[in-house]
């Protein structure tokens, strides 16, 4: 299959090749330039990121690895969701949790429940009002609003504080006037419909745009053959049944700016069902409803021609109220009391908050020297936490109405909320102070050495957070990024980066297992080096190799939450560009990395042998992905896009156990099988009229059964994915 993917890249050089020749002559040559110099300088504004410095430069210029994604490509690839849209990045791997209704993030191997481990933002603005922590169902968000968006792979805790921990992901929306405004529809397989709407003005220095949208599928219903009941026998083996996916939401977004005053809102009430019980137990009557919303308000004030300060106040607010069916009514027909249909049903409630304001200034100390300085402070709060439940799932005898309900075996009682001495959490807060500073210092003008190099550029940096709830964080960076000539450029970085325990990790209760409050932020360390190369004006390409070194991680031992994780990952992303003029071009990416957990842990067989682990590999991780890409505009009226997504085999987790006093592998499944999912869209612009656009695309277009990993062995057969699905959209800009 490597042979294949070799030969796929060939063809993609090759087509691309061909590309670079199809605006020939028989164009008309005045218009062709028009379209030539737009084109350039839609590209050159694109190339243009802030996330790396929190100031402007260019991708190639800023300390990080960094990859921008343009509205137009979102567009062009056909993209369902933003899912669709991160797998094309080298290094980012997404993988369905069957337990939760969320996509898992991994950025060179490593991941965290809830992608706490990733920094996601709008418009600078970080989503985080879950129990706490960064938490968020990042694929709800639009694709529609999104003006490009802005990705580091690497840390950017130096920055950001906490949960920039593997990357930082910044959605970049669009403002008023710079689109048309735009009503849409877009259907498709599994009863999917998604009307949206966006209007945007200019009025001189007033800016206005909103996006409103609203979405509504059944979701895949795929079989899932065999569930954790076939392993314990507390549970009831319950019948193979169709996966439950489905998903309503709608979302409303703001931005709103008036010369140096902008505002920005976000809005998004969901409810989705779980395809798997927490428990890891088939069910059919669990969904998840949730709303968030942010809202901000900021000032920009320039200090003379220097640098810029920026102020900023904001708030969010979390409503998380999940209904979770543990086991399904097969289950609950073994014990006491329950009625015919229903299940073992619990649920974890909580809101959340965080209100903030943050003040950042740059400024030119001198030609060469420029200066990155900011300071914030955040109350976070976690409020009317309750426990919904029609069973004893505290793990301890509980007691309600004078009854005294037993933790085993199970008993009915009336679905409800349970007392305040039985809440899965408590009602809690933080605050969190921080200060950082950045250098950029230009090597190349400080020292005048000009015609031996392009570019040399050092960055120097740190940020300092102290939460009152558990301690301080102290996190530096270093960057270096060469230019010995035009086609030629390196960089060379470094940085840590830390996570804050969440509240369910701090003080998770009433349950089996228990939260920590002695808990500890996690920490990484990151070496990355880029060598990079223009082979002509518009073909490009860049080998990253990375380092990656986690430690303190957050793990349950005993039943407890402990810092006693530690792992490791290696690795290099290959990447290539090219582009032929607007609407024509194509790329390619392979990603080779190595993933060990080293936490070195002992473990204890009955008869009391010990084993302590070597470095192992801890599953999922695949060592090869990568994805190739091309967009053709065969007219400026239709283009086509065609992209392939490879996911290598992943490998089970090599942690072992005893069986007995006979040492085995913890999971001795078969590795979850390579992938190869192609995807195809075609685009149809002014087709009837002008203004008027109509797409038709196409996923996993060969069909392929390919399954997402289920981690603990329970789902033996994984988590099945869709099959060939396809999508249509229409709009009108006007």
């Amino acid at each position: 299959m490597r042979k294949c993917f070799c030969w796929l890249s060939l063809f993609v050089i090759i087509l691309s090749a061909t590309l670079s020749q199809a605006a020939g002559p028989d164009q008309d040559v005045e218009a062709a330039i028009d379209e030539e110099f737009k084109w350039l300088r839609e590209e050159a504004e694109a190339q243009f990121v802030t996330v790396a410095t929190k100031t402007e430069m260019t991708a190639q210029e800023a300390p990080s690895i960094v990859s921008v994604i343009t509205a137009e490509e979102i567009r062009n690839m056909g993209a369902r969701n933003i899912v669709d849209v991160l797998r094309t990045v080298p290094g980012f791997d997404l993988v369905k949790s069957g337990d939760k209704t969320l996509q898992q993030i991994y950025i060179r191997g490593l991941t965290s429940p809830g992608n706490e481990k990733v920094k996601i933002m709008i418009n600078g603005h970080s989503m985080r009002v879950l129990l706490g922590s960064p938490g968020q169902d990042f694929e709800r968000l639009p694709t529609g609003s999104i003006r490009k968006i802005e990705i580091i792979r690497g840390p950017g805790s130096a920055l950001y504080g906490t949960g920039a921990f593997l990357g930082v992901i910044n959605i970049i929306t669009k403002e008023g006037g710079d689109e048309p405004s735009r009503v849409s529809f877009e259907g498709g397989s599994f009863d999917t419909a998604k009307p949206s709407a966006e209007l945007s003005l200019k009025n001189g220095g007033l800016k206005t745009y909103m996006y409103a949208e609203h979405y509504r599928t059944d979701g895949y219903d795929g079989i899932i053959e065999s569930d954790r009941a076939a392993i314990l026998p507390v549970f009831a083996p319950s019948a193979s049944r169709e996966m439950t996916n489905g998903t309503e939401y709608c979302t409303f977004q703001t931005n709103i700016s008036c010369d140096r005053l902008w505002f920005s809102a976000f809005f998004q009430k969901a409810d989705s069902e779980i395809p798997v019980g927490i428990a890891s137990v088939l069910t059919d009557e669990e969904d998840a409803d949730t709303s968030y919303t942010f809202a901000e308000l900021g000032y920009r004030l320039p200090t003379g021609d220097r640098g810029n300060l920026r102020m900023r106040a904001y708030y969010d607010y979390g409503n998380y109220k999940p209904v979770q069916e543990d086991a399904p009514e097969e289950t609950a027909e073994m014990y006491i009391g329950f009625p015919d249909g229903e299940g073992l049903h619990g649920g974890i409630w909580a809101k959340s908050s965080v209100t903030g304001a943050e003040i950042t200034g740059d400024y030119e100390a001198c030609p060469g020297i420029g200066l990155v300085a900011g300071a914030s402070y955040e109350y976070v709060r976690q409020y009317d936490v309750k426990t919904y439940a029609n069973y004893n799932l505290t793990g301890k005898p509980l007691e309600i109405g004078g009854v005294t309900y037993p933790p085993f075996p199970f008993q009915y009682f009336p679905r409800g909320i349970l007392p305040d001495s039985a809440k899965w959490n408590r009602n809690t807060d933080r605050g969190v102070a921080a200060a950082y500073v950045q250098g950029i210092f230009d090597l190349k003008e400080i020292f005048s050495l000009e015609g031996s190099t392009e570019n040399l550029t050092l960055t120097l940096g740190g940020r300092y957070d102290n939460y009152d709830d558990v301690g301080s964080s102290a996190n530096p960076r270093l960057g270096i990024v060469w230019a010995p000539a035009e086609k030629f450029w390196f960089k060379m970085l470094y940085g840590k980066a830390f996570r804050a325990p969440n509240f369910m990790e701090l003080y998770l209760q009433n349950t089996p297992a228990s939260g920590n409050p002695d808990l500890e932020p996690e920490r990484v360390t990151t070496a990355e080096g880029l060598v990079g190369y223009h082979f002509t004006r518009t073909v490009s390409g860049s080998l990253t190799g990375f380092y990656v070194k986690a430690e303190d991680l957050i793990q349950y031992s005993e039943f407890m939450y402990e810092n006693i994780g530690k792992t490791e990952s290696c690795g290099m992303e290959a990447e290539l560009k090219a582009a032929f003029g607007r609407n024509r071009y194509a790329y390619l990416n392979l990603t080779w990395q190595d993933v060990r957990d080293t936490t070195h842990s002992t473990i204890l067989s009955e008869g009391g042998r010990t084993y302590v682990h070597d470095d192992f590999h801890p599953g999922t991780a695949p060592e090869f992905y990568g994805n190739i890409g091309v967009n053709y505009g065969f007219t400026e009226r239709i283009l086509g896009n065609i992209s392939v997504n490879y996911v290598g085999e992943r490998e089970r987790t090599e942690e072992k156990m005893w069986l007995g006093e006979t040492l085995v592998r913890k999971d001795q499944r078969d590795p979850v099988r390579e992938r190869w999912l192609l995807g195809a869209s075609l685009t149809f612009r002014d087709f009837f009229a002008k203004g008027a656009e109509l797409q038709i695309s196409g996923f996993n277009l060969l069909d392929e059964d390919h399954r997402d990993p289920e981690q603990d062995g329970y789902i033996l057969n994984d988590i099945p994915c869709p099959g060939r699905s396809f999508t249509g959209r229409i709009s009108y800009s006007f």
